[in-house]
């Protein structure tokens, strides 16, 4: 007997394959990868909004904060009659919702209440559901997705002085200012490529430094793509964050995928990023300082990287991991 598999997503639905080109970023990262898991099982699968009356798995995606008022009680109902009826939920939990009281924080309570199996991308995430919401269902730890080929590491800088890239959501932005402002001798001279929405280089310009900045700041729009091209003529990345907000709960995939595209990287150390510690440079640390200075000469944590840590983060060993959670 054929196993039904629904990916419950906003939008009208569409072919399994779209997720793989979604905005999306858990779309493509997680969806897309159970997606294929379920075709391998020769699953009957589908997605969107609109659920089949019967179904074996339901696989909740991110609901997001757009029409929620209505969109809420659409899909906890949903879920709920499907659980009445024996479908296996369950739900992809990226952001830590329930402890940033945003908008989807009472989706979430529910939902996590309702799921037979909750899928997170860190063990961190896993703990503080246990630990701090007291969940009691089947937890699992699936990694995001890395989209790129690794690329070797420069051994000399791309032109005269340092390039950096920092990439990611209008949400990081403000701890990219912060890094600049708290940088800004050291980044002198420096060009800092940003490859993401318009909304960033606003909440750059609105940012109070303690003194205008004297980097060369270039920008790009955000694809998979750009992320790719623009890594080619940077020499370093930076990924600053909050290890004390809900942020810090955020999945490895920024630091995995700079690894991969063979830049060395500064960080805030995120409880995910732990296992590659010696993979990357701390901001604010000495080490930090001379990669700044001098990355070209900090290639060997990408090496490494590359030697030993990518592997866990590849789609087959990805869909391996969702084939056994759908069978």
């Amino acid at each position: 007997m054929t196993i039904t598999t629904h990916i419950l997503i906003g939008g009208p639905g569409g072919s399994p394959s779209d997720l793989q080109h979604s905005p999306l970023a858990s779309a493509r990262l997680r969806l897309a990868v159970a997606a294929t898991a379920a075709q391998e099982l020769n699953q009957k699968i589908s997605l969107g909004e609109q659920t089949p009356e019967h179904l074996d798995r339901l696989i909740v995606g991110k609901i997001g904060a757009n029409d929620i008022q209505t969109r809420q009680g659409v899909w906890l109902a949903e879920i709920e009659r499907l659980k009445g009826l024996g479908t296996r939920i369950f739900l992809d939990y990226t952001d830590h919702h329930l402890a940033s009281n945003s908008v989807m924080t009472g989706f979430y309570r529910a939902a996590c209440e309702l799921a037979d199996v909750i899928c997170t991308p860190t063990s961190d995430l896993k703990t503080a559901l246990i630990e701090h919401f007291g969940i009691k269902c089947q937890i699992e730890i699936v990694p995001d997705l890395l989209e790129h080929e690794s690329v070797k590491p420069k051994k000399k800088l791309v032109g005269a002085a340092p390039v950096g890239l920092w990439f990611g959501h209008p949400t990081n932005a403000k701890f990219l200012a912060q890094f600049i402002d708290s940088h800004l001798q050291t980044l002198t001279g420096h060009t800092l490529t940003i490859v993401s929405s318009s909304q960033t280089l606003d909440i750059l310009k609105s940012h109070k430094f303690s003194q205008p900045p004297t980097l060369a700041i270039k920008a790009f729009p955000w694809s998979v793509q750009a992320v790719a091209q623009v890594a080619r003529t940077a020499d370093y990345c930076v990924i600053p964050s909050d290890c004390h907000s809900p942020k810090r709960y955020a999945s490895n995939n920024r630091l995995v995928t700079a690894l991969a595209l063979g830049l060395p990287t500064l960080a805030t150390p995120l409880p995910s990023y732990a296992e590659f510690s010696d993979h990357f440079a701390t901001i604010g640390s000495e080490e930090a300082s001379e990669l700044l200075k001098h990355p070209e000469a900090h290639s060997r944590g990408c090496e490494n990287f590359q030697n030993d840590g990518v592997r866990a983060f590849t789609r087959p060993k990805l869909v391996a991991h969702w084939c056994s959670l759908l069978r």
